[in-house]
């Protein structure tokens, strides 16, 4: 029996011994950062042959258009007097995330001057270049808005591209 006492004891001093010999380091990662609110635009659909719906950067082509054909896929035809009108929507759609704000404000504006005897509209708001103009100032977060869409073409105009952007906007209220 003493035997086996001396024998545990020797163990129990031995495993102290380890411990008391084991290395320690310690470190502290501190974490700093804001939440920052944010908005986020997406075209949704618009008329013509679409890609990128879903994104910030659709495309819409058209293809060749003229007052006696057919109208582009998604779009209407009306023929004027001295004039014709291709006629579609577009859908937008603002979410927000960390924001308290109830509604936003939603701009257009055409990226380059249109081609003489070319109008462009939103919600039958006539689009320039040098202006953005206010489709709504209420407009509702993560609920796609639909926009009339027109294109006039002026009989007189130039047989001619007609390429341009719509550039949207949304500002947070």
């Amino acid at each position: 029996m003493k035997k086996m006492l001396m024998g545990g004891l020797v163990l129990v001093v031995m495993a102290g011994t380890n411990a008391a010999n084991a290395a320690t380091s310690s470190g502290t990662l501190t974490v700093t950062g804001t939440v920052a609110s944010s908005i986020s635009l997406t075209v949704e659909s618009a008329g013509g042959t679409t890609s990128g719906t879903g994104t910030a950067a659709a495309t819409s082509a058209l293809g060749s258009i003229s007052k006696y054909g057919s109208a582009p896929t998604g779009f209407t035809l009306a023929r004027g007097a001295s004039n014709w009108t291709i006629s579609s929507t577009v859908g937008v759609n603002v979410d927000k995330a960390n924001l308290t704000s109830s509604d936003y404000t939603l701009t257009a504006q055409l990226g380059s001057a249109p081609a003489t005897g070319i109008v462009w509209k939103l919600n039958g708001s006539t689009l320039s270049d040098s202006a953005a103009t206010t489709l709504t100032s209420t407009g509702t977060y993560s609920s796609t808005g639909s926009y009339s869409w027109d294109i006039v073409v002026a009989d007189s105009a130039a047989a001619a591209a007609i390429d341009n952007s719509i550039n949207f906007s949304a500002t947070s209220n």
